[in-house]
């Protein structure tokens, strides 16, 4: 049977908010190659919905007036303030930003996040509480809370559902206890995906419909974007590959394994080669450039240790990039600012363990948005989607 026409007029608006939601301003053209509608069905809808006030256009760079094809589109927020939090194994980061993502202040503290969950939620809510305080904004203002755990979150149950790999957090709710603590609307959804969600809207993979992000810092983990939209998998353990065997009887992990990608080649681990190498290490700073490893970007036996964990890291997403064939490897984490050491590691496992179809055309980048990728894409989410 037909679809009625009105039913595929909807089905056609709602796909062009989403991705317009997904990945803003874009032109119109661009909307018609993210979606695959015909660039008359685009415009046609589009006209309606600037006519509903759901959506605002930008005249391009060098031009004014309206309805010109390369001026640039983005979705209309209400009035109101969004708060991301970013969980990482060992800090807390918090924004407050308008529902535009215009970040209006923003605030870190360091903690053993895996420790103890309740500690750590309580220290979130005193970062947005003093965001609060330190800008005048009234705690009623804030529309949409949306926070990213360094785990898997059942999507169904809402608990973090790994004894092994978030231990300290086993059980917990984090919507739940977050918005005790907050109030309001709360989104919860892992790190890496977060991140990989902001690379896609804001960062690197702006153009890509089909990239993996991979946060390489105290943790190994993925996240994914496929045909433009985040994938969490059945239960919410999409991208968990820091915890993949690849040297048997290898180093202890936090899981219980030995020999886990995590436990070879976090940033620890490869600190703690360098320290063991005789290198001059530059003092830890604080954020955003903690554990920067830039200034040994052209050491020769530095480059040698961290080539190698990119090595690692390749070797496990070569298999994934077999099976899903994305346009793009972002890599971020604080292994990402040893530079091209750390990716020509990834491309020559790539090259080794990959399909050449697959190997000779997948991008391998850094992130743009570097250590701020969680938090960013935190606020993303609170502005493009509702718990509802």
């Amino acid at each position: 049977m037909a679809t009625p026409p009105n039913q595929r007029l909807e089905r056609s608006r709602r796909t062009i908010l989403d991705a317009l939601n997904q990945s803003f301003p874009a032109t119109r053209q661009e909307l018609s190659r993210r979606t695959g509608l015909a660039p008359s069905t685009v415009a046609g809808i589009v006209r309606g919905l600037l006519a509903e006030g759901l959506v605002r256009e930008h005249a391009a760079d060098g031009q004014t007036g309206r309805g010109r094809p390369s001026s640039r589109l983005s979705p209309r927020r209400p009035p109101g303030h969004l708060v991301g939090i970013d969980f990482g194994h060992t800090h807390i980061a918090a924004a407050l930003a308008t529902t535009t993502q215009e970040i209006v202040a923003e605030a870190r503290t360091r903690l053993d996040v895996e420790a103890s969950a309740g500690n750590a939620l309580d220290q979130a809510a005193v970062l947005v509480a003093d965001l609060l305080d330190r800008t005048g904004v009234p705690a009623g203002s804030v529309l949409r809370t949306a926070a990213g755990i360094p785990g898997p979150v059942n999507q169904a149950t809402g608990r973090i559902q790994s004894a092994t790999i978030l231990a300290g957090w086993t059980g917990v709710r984090p919507r739940q206890e977050l918005t005790a603590r907050l109030g309001g609307e709360v989104l919860i959804a892992n790190d890496a995906e977060l991140a990989a969600l902001a690379e896609h809207t804001h960062g690197t993979g702006r153009n890509a419909s089909d990239l993996i992000y991979v946060k390489a810092s105290h943790g190994i983990g993925a996240g994914l974007i496929l045909a433009g939209r985040r994938y969490t998998g059945a239960y919410g353990a999409s991208g968990e590959i820091g915890h993949t065997l690849i040297q048997e009887g290898g180093a202890q992990c936090r899981c219980g394994q030995r020999g886990c990608l995590e436990s070879v080649v976090s940033i620890g681990e490869v600190w703690r080669q360098l320290v063991a190498a005789g290198l001059p290490l530059p003092e830890r700073t604080e954020w955003p450039d903690d554990l920067s490893l830039a200034a040994l970007a052209g050491n020769p036996v530095a480059a040698r240790i961290i080539t190698d964990a990119g090595r690692r890291i390749g070797r496990v997403l070569s298999d994934l990039c077999n099976a899903l064939d994305p346009a793009m490897l972002i890599i971020g984490g604080e292994l990402a600012t040893a530079g091209d050491a750390l990716l020509e590691g990834i491309r020559e496992s790539l090259r080794r363990f990959a399909q050449p179809a697959i190997s000779d055309r997948v991008q391998v980048r850094t992130s743009s948005l570097g250590p701020r990728a969680g938090l960013i894409g935190a606020l993303t989410l609170a502005a493009t989607e509702s718990a509802a």
